[in-house]
């Protein structure tokens, strides 16, 4: 299963790799990308706006500086055998998604990942509970971490 995965799903990496550096914490990898990493048959993939994301967060809250930031960034990819896209987007069906549902602003950067998911054919994996219920109309192939949980563990 190809899964596009939603910053929110790999943030939690990044907190604990900047507590383990800077705060002297014990580095435990989150249980997020722990079951992701141990099941066979998942294919992670991010793309070049979760990267962005990512680096504005390092930046922004942690006070790294571009190349710290990317090295991190590069670190996560090489541990988890992430695949990198750089989607060419075209935002017009966007702009018919949010004619018809208000969208916040905080939430057109998860539709610009649903968006990128959907035109891969990726499933998109979330930590919005919403989300799916509010776009199915725009894409169905949409999972929070926890439904996707249930349907790889076993009963």
């Amino acid at each position: 299963m190809k899964l596009y995965l939603d910053t929110n799903i790999v943030l939690g990496w990044f907190k604990r790799t900047m507590q383990n550096l800077r705060k002297e914490r014990e580095f435990k990898v989150p249980a997020v990308m722990e079951f992701l990493s141990s099941k066979e048959g998942l294919d992670l993939i991010v793309s070049n706006l979760t990267e962005a994301e990512i680096i504005r967060y390092l930046i922004s809250e942690w006070n790294c500086d571009a190349e710290f930031s990317k090295d991190v960034w590069k670190q996560f990819v090489d541990r988890f055998s992430i695949t990198y896209l750089k989607p060419d987007v075209d935002l017009d069906e966007l702009i018919i998604a949010c004619s018809k549902i208000p969208t916040r602003k905080r939430t057109m950067t998860n539709l610009l990942h649903l968006h990128i998911a959907k035109k891969y054919g990726l499933w998109f994996l979330t930590g919005e509970e919403n989300l799916s219920d509010r776009y199915k109309f725009y894409y169905k192939k949409i999972f929070t971490y926890k439904e996707l949980r249930q349907r790889l563990s076993p009963p």
